[in-house]
């Protein structure tokens, strides 16, 4: 036994330095293993001339190769790779990504390949356009009642973006209203939607919604002779009749009297009423006060009548 361990400590310095250099060149051979690997980079763009901006869709990211030391560490997220739009022109570019375009690559890192080295990008011109909002209603609601307008304030809103894709859009939808078992009309504030990404809301994004929920209606016509203001006119009217249709609610029970009813033409002032002009005008038509809240006139047939002066 005292003869392992004289063995043993025997030169002991010089075997501790000979395991320190060992240790030391293991580290250095295993410093100098390189580490492959393929990572996405997400794209960024600079310098993008005024007045124009990208209308098509295209990569978000690049798969690069890089080889590193093992012994160095990387966080992949800190990657992009940067193109500049300086000197791009309205339509169609193609522009390289060279390995130069790679920010924030660490000391050590190298880049082998780019597997998407052109990115295709159509460059078109920003314009704003103004555009009504369409309100989107889903749902029934509750049985005995229906839906009735749905009015928008504001009813229009600016749009912006690319100027092909903004001649497309003719209006801005809302999130879904759901009236499913309403009974009562209601206000709601609901945000905007555009289908298409590349355009943008220049103005709100949301706007109010009154719903008109109310009972259901049923229908009733009447006949009327049309009658001429001023009075005084001497006019011939054909059809001197207009069929009217309104509306009430399926609970009303009260007694409609067509002879409460008027279908006005007026004469403006400044039209022509020499004897043979003939002039077409949109029937009026007067509601009695007492029903003002309870009956609507939904149709006037026909729209127009022709007036004859004499």
């Amino acid at each position: 036994m005292n003869f392992f361990r004289k063995l043993l400590l025997r030169n002991l310095g010089l075997k501790l330095t000979s395991i320190f250099l060992a240790f030391l060149l293991w580290t250095q051979i295993e410093g100098q293993q390189r580490v492959f690997s393929t990572v996405p980079v997400s794209l960024e763009f600079i310098n993008m001339p005024g007045g124009l901006e990208i209308a098509n869709d295209y990569p978000k990211e690049v798969n690069i190769r890089l080889s590193r030391p093992s012994s160095v560490r990387m966080d992949e997220r800190q990657l992009a790779a940067v193109i500049d739009l300086r000197d791009v022109q309205p339509g169609w570019n193609i522009l390289p990504v060279a390995a130069s375009s790679i920010r924030s690559l660490p000391s050590g890192v190298e880049i082998e390949g780019i597997e998407q080295n052109r990115i295709r990008l159509e460059l078109d011109r920003t314009r704003r356009k103004t555009v009504k909002i369409e309100p989107v209603i889903v749902g029934q609601p509750e049985e005995g009642f229906e839906l009735g307008e749905a009015r928008v304030n504001p009813r229009e809103v600016l749009v912006s973006g690319p100027e092909a894709r903004l001649e497309l859009v003719t209006e801005a939808e809302t999130e879904p209203i759901d009236v499913g078992g309403k009974s009562k009309s209601f206000l709601q504030h609901v945000f905007l939607d555009l289908e298409d990404p590349r355009l943008r809301f220049e103005s709100a994004d949301s706007v109010d919604v009154f719903v008109v929920v109310e009972e259901e209606r049923r229908d009733m016509t009447m006949k009327l002779l049309v009658q001429v203001l001023p009075k005084a006119v001497q006019v011939r009217i054909s059809p001197s009749n207009v069929e009217v249709t309104i509306s009430v609610p399926i609970s009303f029970t009260g007694e409609i009297d067509s002879k409460d009813f008027l279908a006005m033409v007026t004469i403006e002032e400044g039209v022509d009423t020499t004897a043979g002009q003939t002039i077409d005008l949109v029937p009026s038509i007067v509601t009695p006060e007492v029903y003002r809240n309870v009956i609507r006139v939904e149709a006037v047939s026909p729209a127009q009548v022709n007036v004859t002066f004499r």
